[in-house]
C-alpha cells in the first residue's frame, strides 16, 4: 500500500544543505478526480521505487505533496550525483511501464527537477531561495511546452549549480551534451537551467 505522506523526524529550523527533487504529472487537472487519485497513487509508487533502486535513502528523506506532484528533499549530506544518473532513467522507465498497461487517460508525462541548496525549515514545512528556484524550474513554461511537443516520458531540468557540479563534472554519470541550456524567467525568479527528454519515442527521435 502507498504511503503518501510517511514523513521521517522534522529537521531543525537551521538551514541545512540538501539535494532537492520536484515533479509534477503533466496534464493531471483536466482529469476526473478517479483518475487524479489513480495517479497519485502511481506516481508515489514509481518514485519510491526509483529512489530505493537508485541509492537514495527514500525512508530518509522529506516529502511534501503537491497535489498532482511531489516535492522531495534528501537528508543532509546526500550525493547530489544519484538525482543525475540513475534517477532520471529509473524514473523514465518506470513510467513507461506504467505506460504500456493503462489506458490513454492514466498515462504519466512527468515534468522533474533537480536542485541543491540550503534548506530551512518551520513548523509549516520548508522555504528558502533554493526551494523557490526547484519550484520555479517545474513551472517553466518552456519545459512544460518541451514535453508536449516531445512525448516524451520525462522532461528532467537541472539548475546551472547541478549541472556545472555534477552533469558536467562526471561526464561518466551522463552526457551533458543531452542537456541544452534554458534562461528564462518565472515570476520574479530568474532560471538559468539545463533541459534533458528521457523516453522519447522512437517516431519522434531525430
Amino acid at each position: 500500500m502507498t504511503q503518501i505522506l510517511a514523513q521521517p523526524a522534522t529537521l531543525p529550523s537551521g538551514g541545512h544543505l540538501c539535494a532537492m527533487f520536484g515533479c509534477d504529472i503533466a496534464g493531471s487537472a483536466d482529469r476526473d478526480v478517479e483518475i487524479q487519485l489513480h495517479l497519485r497513487r502511481a506516481l508515489y509508487d514509481i518514485l519510491r521505487d526509483a529512489f530505493v533502486g537508485s541509492g537514495i535513502p527514500w525512508e530518509q528523506c522529506e516529502y511534501h505533496d503537491r497535489g498532482d506532484g511531489a516535492l522531495i528533499v534528501t537528508p543532509p549530506g546526500t550525493s547530489a550525483q544519484a538525482m543525475i544518473d540513475p534517477l532520471p532513467g529509473r524514473l523514465a522507465g518506470l513510467i513507461r511501464r506504467h505506460n504500456r498497461i493503462v489506458r490513454e487517460p492514466a498515462r504519466i508525462q512527468l515534468r522533474a527537477a533537480v536542485n541543491t541548496g540550503t534548506v530551512y525549515h518551520d513548523d509549516q514545512g520548508i522555504a528558502g531561495d533554493d526551494v523557490t528556484l526547484l519550484c520555479r524550474m517545474l513551472e517553466a513554461g518552456e519545459l512544460r511546452r518541451t514535453l508536449a511537443a516531445s512525448g516524451a516520458d520525462l522532461a528532467l531540468i537541472v539548475s546551472a549549480p547541478v549541472f556545472d557540479s555534477v552533469a558536467r563534472r562526471h561526464p561518466s554519470l551522463v552526457d551533458p551534451a543531452s542537456f541544452r541550456p534554458l534562461t528564462t524567467k518565472v515570476k520574479r525568479t530568474r532560471i538559468h537551467a539545463r533541459i534533458c527528454l528521457l523516453g522519447v519515442p522512437a517516431d519522434a527521435a531525430p
